[in-house]
C-alpha cells in the first residue's frame, strides 16, 4: 500500500497577502495563508492550475514595473511547489512578464498545449515523478485552447496554442500504462453539469467532461471556472476544483494498492496565519501597492455604486455610463458598451487607485468595430436574454450562471437608447433601437467601442466576430481611467437611461 498527498491551488491571480485590496483590512486569505497549512515530505506533490500572476491589484502593480525576478516565482519556491500549468491570464502583460515568472521558479511548468517558439521559456508537456515510496505517477499539464480568442495578439507573437484534447491525447496514451498513477492538470472546467449531466456548452473552452468521458486520468485538477469542487468522481476519474482568489486550496489523498486507488479529496480553508518569513520579506513590497492604491485620482459629482444584477440588468447603471462615457472619449465611437466583472466596488464621489483597480479588475484593452443595425440588434439579444421573467418575477437567466456565473456577459450600453420586450420570447425581445432620434436600421453603420474580450465574440456574441476593426488602443483600461481623471479631475456623471424593459 502506498499513499500520495496532493496539494492544489488554482486561480490564485496574484493575491499573495491576506487581503482583497478594497480596504487594508486583512482577511482568511491569500497565498501567504494557504502555504502555512502544507505539511510536505517525500510523498506529497503540490501543484498549482495556473490564473497565477494576475488580478489582484498587487500583480497590476507589479506590471508596471521592470522585473527579472518576480515576486511570486519565490513565493512558489518557499512554499515548495513542484508543478504548475499556465492559465490564460498568464499572457495578459506579455512574454516578458511571464517569462520573469517561468524562469525563476523551481516547479516544472507542465503545458502540453502551449509551444514557446523561442525556446526560451521552461516548457515541458507532461512528467514521471517517482515519489518516495516507490509510487510512480505521471502528470500532464494543459490549458483552455481559447487563449487565442481572447488575448491580445501581440502577447502571444512567441506561442502556439494548439488544441486542447488532441494535444493531450498521444501523451495520455503514452503515459497511462507506465506509472501507477496518471494526474491531469487543466486550467479549464466543465461543460456540463455534474449533477444532471445536461449539457451547458458547445465550444472548447471548457472540455473537462470529455477528458473525464474519453480518458484515463485517475486525478483530474481544474480550474478557470471558479466552482468549488471536492471528492467528486466522473466516469472514473476523481475532479476536483478550489475556488478563486487563495481563498482555499484543495488537500488530495490517494491510496494506491494492488493497482487500485482509493481517492478523497476536501477544499479547506486558507486559514488565518500567514507565512511569517515570506510576509517579512514581501512586505516593503506591499507597503508601496498599498500607498499607491490609496493615491486620489479624482472627483465625481455622485458616488456610482453597483445594485442587484438584475436591477442593473433592467434600469441600467450609471456605474456603467461612466465607464462608457470614459471609453467614447478615449475611441471618438459613435457607440460604447461596458460590463462588469463577477464582484464590483463601485466609486463614491471622492475615487483613488484603490477604486479604480478594485472596480475594473480586468487588464482590457479597447477596440473599435464597425457595426450594423443588424449587428447591434444580435448584441442586445444577447443581452435581453440575461434576464428571465417568469411569473412577473426578474432574475438572472441560467445560462449566464451555469457552467459558472458570467455577469461580465451582460453588456450596457450608451449612446443608443434601446427597449427590452420579456413578454417576447429569447431572441425576440429587443423592439426598439434608437440614435439621435432616429429608429435604428438593420443596414445603419456605427462605429462601437467595447473591451478586447467582448471584440473577440466569446460570451455569446459571435456576431461580432466578422466586424471590421477600425481602431485598437492598446492601452489597459485602468490606465485610461486614471488618465480621464487627469484630464478632468472633476467628472459629471453621465446620467441618462438608455435601457427600457416591457414587462
Amino acid at each position: 500500500m502506498k499513499q500520495l498527498k496532493i496539494y492544489f491551488t488554482s486561480d490564485l491571480h496574484g493575491y499573495v497577502y491576506p487581503t482583497d485590496y478594497t480596504d487594508r483590512t486583512e482577511k482568511p486569505m491569500g497565498i501567504l495563508n494557504i502555504l502555512s497549512n502544507y505539511e510536505k515530505d517525500g510523498n506529497t506533490l503540490i501543484i498549482d492550475g495556473g490564473d497565477t500572476i494576475q488580478g489582484s491589484p498587487f500583480m497590476t502593480f507589479l506590471s508596471s514595473q521592470s522585473l527579472k525576478n518576480h515576486p511570486l516565482a519565490h513565493v512558489m519556491n518557499e512554499g515548495g511547489y513542484d508543478y504548475v500549468t499556465l492559465g490564460n491570464h498568464e499572457f495578459n502583460y506579455g512574454y516578458d512578464y511571464l517569462k520573469s515568472y517561468l524562469t525563476n521558479l523551481n516547479a516544472k511548468c507542465l503545458c502540453a498545449n502551449v509551444i514557446d517558439r523561442t525556446d526560451e521559456l521552461p516548457l515541458f508537456a507532461s512528467d514521471v515523478k517517482v515519489m518516495e515510496n516507490g509510487l510512480k505517477v505521471g502528470i500532464i499539464g494543459f490549458t483552455t485552447d481559447f487563449i487565442p480568442i481572447w488575448e491580445k495578439a501581440h502577447n502571444l507573437e512567441n506561442f502556439e496554442v494548439r488544441d486542447t484534447f488532441s494535444s493531450i491525447q498521444a501523451i495520455h496514451d503514452e503515459l497511462k500504462p507506465q506509472v501507477d498513477v496518471l494526474i491531469g492538470v487543466y486550467h479549464g472546467g466543465f461543460e456540463y453539469d455534474l449533477a444532471t449531466h445536461e449539457q451547458l456548452s458547445t465550444s472548447s473552452e471548457n472540455i473537462a467532461y470529455k477528458i473525464c468521458k474519453e480518458l484515463a486520468f485517475d486525478v483530474l485538477l481544474t480550474g478557470h471556472q471558479h466552482i468549488p469542487l471536492k471528492n467528486h468522481d466522473l466516469f472514473g476519474t476523481h475532479v476536483v476544483q478550489p475556488p478563486h482568489n487563495a481563498s482555499q486550496y484543495a488537500q488530495i489523498n490517494l491510496t494506491f494498492d494492488e493497482g487500485q486507488c482509493q481517492i478523497t479529496s476536501d477544499l479547506k480553508p486558507a486559514g488565518n496565519t500567514p507565512t511569517p518569513a515570506l510576509y517579512e520579506a514581501l512586505l516593503p513590497l506591499q507597503q508601496q501597492v498599498q500607498t499607491w492604491l490609496d493615491e486620489p485620482a479624482g472627483f465625481l459629482n455622485q458616488p456610482l455604486q453597483p445594485d442587484e444584477r438584475i436591477t442593473m440588468a433592467t434600469e441600467g447603471s450609471l456605474l456603467a455610463n461612466f465607464i462608457n462615457q470614459i471609453q467614447l472619449e478615449a475611441s471618438g465611437a459613435d457607440l460604447s458598451c461596458t460590463s462588469f466583472a463577477n464582484v464590483v466596488k463601485g466609486f463614491n464621489e471622492k475615487v483613488t487607485v484603490r477604486d479604480i483597480v478594485s472596480t475594473y479588475v480586468y487588464p482590457n484593452t479597447l477596440v473599435v468595430l464597425e457595426v450594423t443595425g443588424a449587428v447591434l440588434k444580435e448584441a442586445l439579444e444577447v443581452c435581453a436574454s440575461y434576464i428571465h421573467y417568469e411569473n412577473n418575477e426578474l432574475s438572472v437567466s441560467r445560462r449566464f450562471l451555469q457552467p459558472k456565473v458570467a455577469h461580465y456577459n451582460y453588456d450596457f450600453f450608451s449612446n443608443v437608447f434601446y427597449t427590452f420586450d420579456l413578454t417576447q420570447p429569447v431572441g425576440s425581445r429587443v423592439v426598439s433601437m434608437r440614435i439621435h432620434d432616429k429608429d435604428v436600421q438593420p443596414t445603419d453603420r456605427f462605429s462601437l467601442v467595447m473591451n478586447n474580450y467582448r471584440a473577440s465574440g466569446v460570451g455569446g456574441y459571435e456576431c461580432l466576430r466578422g466586424c471590421k476593426v477600425l481602431k485598437e488602443i492598446p492601452i489597459e483600461m485602468t490606465e485610461i481611467i486614471i488618465d480621464y481623471f487627469i484630464k478632468h479631475q472633476h467628472v459629471t456623471v453621465d446620467d441618462r437611461s438608455f435601457i427600457h424593459v416591457i414587462k
